[in-house]
């Protein structure tokens, strides 16, 4: 999958270089921090961590937070307003931190080397989302998680969808799509409170131990 299929288009970035730096305040206002705190609750210590459209680094935060900072931690976006405020917020978790200004598909990730892949309200944007999940397995390793947040069908989401073209995937069709992209083990995580739990819904998967 070639890196312009997936960035977005330059409206979409320039929209979000333009709220970069009140985005995250906003995000913490709605609770979708705690949100990701939640996902996390039973995971095991993850070495080299993948957080693919990281945005200010919510996702990211929640998990040094809630599992600890991670050996390795790749920051992916193309927006690099964002990328910036993610770099400052994360900084302080002193993680060896590299940012890429890129998106879902960029060759500059390399195969098979994360533990963990931190996916939050990216797929939305997508023209693929199945290409970019079959994408995001060849960059676990075999046995390696997927930590998901995606819009669910709601009224709120539709106004999200009008705002910033996002799509929706219900509880049913996202499983579908990570059973074909050759991921296992997968649970469905309601979020628990506030806009979360209307708007949006958690999955783990994994990538299998054997096989290619």
């Amino acid at each position: 999958m070639s890196d312009a299929s997936s960035v977005g288009t330059p409206r979409l970035v320039a929209r979000y270089d333009s709220v970069a730096h009140r985005w995250h305040r906003k995000v913490s206002r709605l609770g979708y921090p705690a949100a990701y705190s939640a996902l996390f609750a039973d995971s095991a210590h993850g070495a080299r961590v993948l957080d693919i459209g990281t945005g200010t680094g919510a996702m990211a935060e929640a998990w040094c937070r809630v599992v600890g900072t991670p050996k390795e931690l790749v920051l992916l976006d193309p927006s690099r307003e964002m990328l910036d405020q993610a770099g400052r917020r994360l900084a302080r978790w002193a993680v060896p931190m590299r940012r890429l200004a890129a998106g879902a598909g960029s060759d500059e990730v390399p195969e098979e080397r994360f533990d963990v892949v931190l996916l939050a309200h990216v797929l939305e944007h997508l023209p693929d989302p199945d290409s970019t999940l079959a994408w995001i397995r060849t960059r676990l390793r075999p046995g390696g998680t997927l930590y998901l947040a995606a819009s669910r069908p709601h009224w709120c989401t539709a106004l999200l969808r009008w705002v910033w073209g996002h799509q929706a995937f219900s509880p049913e069709d996202m499983r579908a799509r990570l059973e074909r992209a050759g991921l296992v083990q997968i649970s469905t995580i309601p979020f628990p409170i506030g806009p979360p739990s209307r708007t949006s819904m958690g999955y783990i998967a994994s990538r299998p131990t054997g096989g290619p």
